[in-house]
């Protein structure tokens, strides 16, 4: 296997990234060294990318969405070379770059979505908006992971390293307050019955197998709990994506909405408010360059960038560092 690739494969399982869409970048990035015949992306120049590109145009009869991906699975490729990205792949990749703007709502849609969604689909949805944090992200939230006092949560990586820390909204604290006391009655009882288990990783269920009944290691977001002694799960990312588009059409939004179009969102309310487009990256946890400037100039009827600082942020208010 290309080192390079190998690289890319490691740097993806750290990111905590969602297991589907990595799969699918490094299937890409796989491919198109296989087509090029090298395994060390730095022998490769442009004409060989933009081959590859019309190969899966006319010869496998790719969408566009598809070549984007292709595209940006050889964009990450090369970012674990010792080279780096190169200057003319960095112009492909913006000359390549959709036109179109990100699928993004007002912050009326999102109140009225909101509406129609209750107890742990809500929590799921309002955080994702408030914070930016992605779906994947927030379902794997542990209790460790919150500290309400400072109204602060980190995000970890698949090797349990905190990746970053985001400030929760004041107006959110009461109902995660409320809900971790719900969540800590259940606890004591499904302990008290011989249950009371999560999911570890495998790495902490090797070193610390009890803590797959601790409270720390409980999951902000569980699934529904089954037999006693079954151990629990996180909610399922794609279950909520479902219920997120129900909701939408429930608040009569005929638009896509996902975690991904409430982190858009998100996105797009800060930038704004006034936020820097790279604090808004901080954020999302996203590389550098990855939240499009224009994104600011969509018509979505939020305030403009000029308005009071003050009054910044999805919630009304500025994240803190």
């Amino acid at each position: 296997m290309s080192e390079a690739l190998t690289r890319m494969r490691i740097a993806l399982a750290k990111e905590g990234q969602d297991s589907k869409h990595a799969e699918q970048l490094l299937f890409w990035a796989s491919s198109f060294l296989n087509f090029a015949s090298f395994d060390d992306p730095d022998q490769i120049d442009r004409t060989e990318v933009e081959r590859f590109l019309s190969h899966l145009s006319s010869e496998r009869h790719a969408s566009s969405a598809t070549r984007q991906r292709a595209l940006e699975a050889i964009e990450r490729l090369y970012r674990h070379t010792d080279a780096g990205v190169p200057s003319w792949l960095k112009i492909l990749v913006e000359e390549r770059r959709p036109t179109t703007m990100p699928n993004v709502l007002t912050r009326d849609e999102v109140r009225r979505v909101l509406r129609q969604l209750l107890g742990r689909e809500w929590l799921a949805a309002a955080l994702v908006y408030s914070t930016g944090i992605r779906l994947i992200e927030c379902v794997r939230l542990r209790i460790r992971d919150l500290d309400l006092e400072a109204g602060r949560l980190v995000v970890r990586d698949a090797s349990d390293h905190i990746q970053r820390s985001l400030a929760i909204p004041r107006e959110l604290l009461p109902k995660l307050k409320a809900h971790l006391d719900e969540l800590r009655r259940a606890h004591i009882a499904a302990i008290g019955e011989g249950g009371g288990e999560v999911t570890l990783p495998p790495s902490i269920a090797a070193r610390q197998p009890s803590a797959a009944r601790s409270w720390g290691w409980q999951y902000l977001l569980p699934e529904r709990r089954g037999g006693e002694h079954k151990a629990v799960h996180h909610m399922d990312p794609q279950q909520l994506h479902q219920r997120f588009e129900r909701a939408a059409t429930e608040a009569r939004i005929y638009r896509r909405v996902t975690g991904h179009v409430l982190r858009n969102s998100f996105a797009l309310h800060m930038i704004q408010r006034g936020v820097p487009v790279r604090r808004v990256e901080q954020l999302l946890g996203t590389s550098h360059d990855a939240v499009d400037e224009s994104i600011s100039q969509a018509d979505t009827g939020v305030a403009p960038l000029n308005m009071p600082q003050t009054e910044v942020g999805p919630f009304g208010r500025r994240p803190t560092n």
